[in-house]
């Protein structure tokens, strides 16, 4: 969760880019080459779970490449004044004889924290951590081992998060993915369980660890101390973490077969 490196707004809707256009190359040029070596692995499961055929090539081939592309976009929920204030010079025209002449007015505005939810880190994983999770309740095992990864994920995320003043709730990008493939791994061989129980417990649990509980935590502190702030669950500081899960359970699935 934080504030992007640039950003618009179109009514609700706040478009930013949630990462380092560095980083985006990376995960660009990692997700190319990983999703062709694993297209069948993926299409099987949503094939599993009673998706149609071409809905699971569709799915297995761009489910990350759109959670990418759609973490640009974010759909804002709440406003929150501070109490704190700015003053803003705004220029009008007025018109004398039809010619527009300029003028500074002086305004003074509320410094606000805005709340939002990320479609490509929030929304979209939720969507498909509720399909994985219908799949997996199949196997009572894989499904213990998922709500498992789910807790010890988000108990270490909220530990190792930290709210950042002018960032947002920030916690480091890897540990959400390993932590999750690490745990669901100890109970899960089957790379057709392994994949959704980790991308599961990675997700969830980075949005359950940084963006709720250590949100519901330090929200005060944007309010109150730190200042005016975009703070998007599933957005820049916890993006990263909920996209690597993805990427670390197919790798993963890959390894064991």
């Amino acid at each position: 969760m934080a504030t992007g490196f640039w950003w618009f707004v179109l009514g609700r809707i706040i478009v930013s880019i949630p990462m380092h256009p560095y980083m985006l190359s990376i995960y660009l040029f990692i997700a190319l080459p990983l999703f062709l070596l694993s297209q069948n692995i993926l299409a099987s499961i949503f094939y599993s779970m009673g998706l149609g055929f071409g809905l699971s090539i569709f799915l297995a081939s761009n489910i990350f490449f759109i959670s990418l592309l759609f973490s640009m976009v974010n759909i804002k929920i709440l406003e929150i004044g501070t109490k704190t204030y700015r003053l803003v010079l705004e220029k009008n025209y007025i018109s004398f004889y039809g010619i527009p002449i300029p003028i500074i007015q002086p305004r003074i505005l509320e410094n606000k924290v805005v709340l939002a939810v990320n479609v490509g880190g929030a929304i979209i994983p939720l969507f498909m951590s509720i399909l994985f999770l219908t799949y997996l309740s199949s196997n009572r095992i894989a499904l213990t081992a998922t709500i498992a990864g789910v807790l010890v994920t988000a108990i270490a995320t909220y530990m190792a998060s930290k709210a950042i003043p002018g960032i947002g709730i920030a916690v480091p990008s890897l540990l959400p993915p390993l932590v999750a493939v690490l745990t669901t791994s100890l109970f899960i061989t089957q790379p057709k369980y392994l994949i959704p129980a980790a991308y599961v417990s990675g997700s969830m649990g980075s949005l359950l660890g940084a963006d709720i509980l250590r949100l519901k935590r330090d929200l005060y502190k944007f309010v109150n101390t730190y200042g005016p702030a975009m703070l998007s669950i599933g957005g820049a500081g916890t993006f990263d973490g909920i996209y690597l899960s993805g990427i670390l359970a197919i790798i993963l699935a890959i390894l064991v077969i």
